[in-house]
């Protein structure tokens, strides 16, 4: 903000400076007509190339050239200057010329309304046909340029004029007078500012309509895109008229020009500060200087004169329009609003800007007409607002950026990113409820063993950090082997695999972390755990339930009943990880894993008996070898005992503890022959709880 502060301090002073410039006041040293007469014999042109004709003309009201008389009383007419209504006159100025041979040019811009230009008694140039009615004059508003050859003496210069299509006559410019290359290269400078200015107005016009049309909710770039093409145009119509130059117009279209874009400039004007402070500014007010232009822009209908009539009267709300502005800009700085103080100084410098050229047009003061050059600074001042906008915008969207990828790096927490591939969804916010697919995949349940008794025995947060450890070491495991964690249930994991290799080697590494972890564990004096893992291979749905206020992924299906029943069987068998019969037979090699067949059961739903595995990758070296080399002692026991003979089963398990020794299943096996051997007084137990 301070820097636009400065920058728009630095505009307004040039803006001050070329106001003071443009100012007509001329220094003492330039000479002025005389009486009729100006004396430039001993001027220095090589210090002074270009001169003002202003000063005393010859006067002659009511005649033309071909009526001027030979003698008469001698009156004189102050040039620029002008008169109220129609009339018809010619002035006449003689120039005492340098002696030394030299080409001198004369230059006007279109004096109101027709006129005739005559060098030493010659008609040279014109704008228009001067006549004595209404009927006889054609208005025009070309300007006018003309070069001659002087070697000393006089030079006459008279103009012919007549005015019956304007409410004011006369000389409303300077007539600019010199060398003529000078005064050419003069001429040309000139134009090629009004070029560059119009250039620019465009380029800004078509910058803020492309803003616009990319962000249509935004009304303010189409505002000010209209504004910049209204000053585009009204650079062409105005001053030197370089329209005229290429595309000659009647003079009513012209100045119908001339006056649509001063009408139209005005509110457009209003209508972008109210959008740029729409809470100071209220809507009527708008709407009332729209209605007020609307209407001075239907005297263009009536035949000229009668709309330059209405001029100064809409002149006067421009000093309304200023008023207003003030109030609005003073309230939004007293506020505090953004922008406000960049904003202040492009108005201001419209402000000046306008009410030198009110003045200019009233002949009060003599200056060209400033206000492109503070349109100008306010177009400066608007694209470091912009920019300062766009960087505030950018800094901005970093921020959201930054947050959205926090929330979503929370919400992928809660609906796994995988869970949206498998949908077919790039984004969270795709998600509705309904969404569905159905697949075949891995389900891996994992949970701490006697979790409620470890929780007893320490406090709630203690509790909550163990679960949260716990699962900081597990979910990373999962992911590296290609899973995602679809659920947790308290101290248990449910995730999800497409390979159902993957799924038994993220079980098996899982049990390797849970030994390092309790490791950790012992050596803090924390009690050690053991995770029982589950893993079945079956059809499922997934998909999103809920309503549009909450919704949550979920994943339906009886294998995920069996996946959760086989992890609760490893604390009947003793055993750490279960596979399904379907499991086994989706791996790609079985071989690859060290397993064994541990029971044969009947789950609750389903109507034929099915295999349960144990595997037996995650133990210790010597283990390892153990469990493989009793595999086949164990597997016969456990046909046996299906086939009633306890006796033999019970001699194979017995074979089998010889192998390996800590053999949990094959003890509980044994147990359970002897129990069918020599039944108690008591209920024999058949085997696992399957509810």
């Amino acid at each position: 903000m301070r820097k636009l502060f400065t920058v728009s301090s630095l505009l307004l002073s040039i803006l001050l400076l070329f106001s003071f410039i443009s100012c007509s006041s001329k220094p003492l040293a330039l000479p002025s007509a005389q009486k009729g007469v100006l004396d430039l014999r001993s001027w220095d042109f090589s210090s002074q190339p270009i001169l003002d004709l202003s000063g005393e003309w010859f006067y002659y009201p009511r005649s033309l050239f071909e009526d001027l008389p030979s003698s008469s009383v001698e009156t004189f007419y102050v040039v620029p200057n002008t008169w109220s209504g129609d009339g018809y006159a010619v002035v006449k100025l003689k120039i005492l010329m340098p002696d030394h041979p030299k080409r001198f040019a004369i230059y006007s811009k279109w004096q109101s309304t027709a006129f005739r230009l005559f060098v030493n008694g010659k008609v040279v140039a014109g704008s228009g046909i001067p006549g004595k009615t209404k009927e006889t004059s054609v208005p025009d508003n070309s300007s006018i340029y003309y070069e001659w050859d002087s070697s000393g003496g006089e030079s006459e210069i008279i103009f012919e004029i007549s005015n019956f299509h304007h409410r004011m006559g006369g000389f409303w410019y300077n007539i600019q007078f010199g060398e003529a290359g000078a005064l050419s290269k003069e001429i040309q400078s000139l134009r090629d500012w009004d070029f560059f200015l119009a250039g620019i107005f465009f380029l800004a016009g078509s910058y803020h309509l492309w803003i616009f049309f990319l962000r249509r909710i935004d009304r303010a770039p189409l505002v000010f895109a209209l504004f910049c093409f209204v000053i585009f145009v009204r650079i062409f119509v105005t001053e030197d008229k370089f329209v005229q130059l290429y595309f000659p117009l009647s003079y009513r279209l012209s100045m119908c020009l001339e006056y649509v874009t001063m009408y139209a400039a005005m509110p457009l004007g209003m209508h972008f500060l109210r959008h740029t402070f729409p809470d100071y500014f209220p809507r009527k007010l708008i709407l009332f200087f729209y209605a007020i232009s609307f209407v001075f822009s239907l005297s263009l209908l009536l035949p000229f004169p009668f709309p330059t009539y209405a001029v100064p009267y809409f002149q006067g709300t421009f000093f309304l329009a200023v008023a207003v502005a003030i109030y609005v800009i003073f309230r939004a700085l007293l506020h505090g609003a953004p922008y406000s103080i960049p904003i202040t100084f492009a108005f201001f410098s419209l402000i000046c800007a306008g009410t030198f050229d009110v003045l200019s047009a009233h002949q009060l003061i003599f200056t060209r007409f400033i206000i492109p050059v503070g349109l100008l600074i306010a177009i400066f001042n608007q694209a470091f607002i912009l920019s300062s906008k766009h960087r505030d915008l950018y800094l901005e969207k970093e921020k959201l950026s930054e947050r959205l990828m926090r929330l979503n790096d929370t919400y992928s927490r809660f609906v796994p990113l995988s869970f949206l591939e498998f949908l077919g969804k790039d984004k969270l916010e795709d998600m509705r409820p309904g969404d569905q697919i159905k697949k075949e995949m891995t389900i891996l349940f994992a949970d701490i063993r006697s979790f409620t008794e470890i929780s007893e025995s320490i406090d709630s947060k203690e509790s909550f950090e163990l679960l949260n450890s716990y699962i900081s070491e597990m979910e990373p495991v999962i992911q590296s082997n290609r899973g995602f964690v679809d659920k947790y249930f308290g101290d248990a994991i449910m995730a999800l695999f497409s390979d159902t290799d993957d799924a038994v080697s993220a079980a098996i590494s899982m049990q390797n972390r849970i030994l390092e972890y309790n490791l950790r564990r012992i050596e803090k004096g924390e009690r050690a755990i053991r995770v029982g893992i589950g893993i079945h291979t079956g059809s499922l749905m997934m998909g999103i339930v809920g309503s549009g206020e909450r919704m949550e992924s979920t994943v339906i299906s009886d294998a995920v009943h069996l996946a959760s029943k086989l992890e609760t069987l490893n604390k009947y068998y003793g055993s750490n990880i279960l596979i399904s019969e379907d499991t086994l037979k989706k791996l790609k090699d079985a071989n690859r894993f060290i397993l064994r067949r541990l029971d044969r059961l009947r789950f609750k739903g389903k109507t034929e008996n099915l295999n349960i595995h144990e595997i037996g990758d995650y133990l210790s070296t010597t283990e390892k070898e153990a469990f493989r080399n009793s595999r086949v002692n164990f597997e016969r026991g456990v046909d046996l005992f299906h086939a009633g003979r306890y006796l033999d089963a019970g001699e194979s398990f017995r074979e089998a503890l010889r192998i390996y020794s800590g053999d949990r299943g094959a003890n509980l096996y044994l147990k359970r022959c002897m129990e069918q051997i020599y039944p108690s007084s008591g209920k024999v137990q058949p085997g696992p709880d399957l509810a």
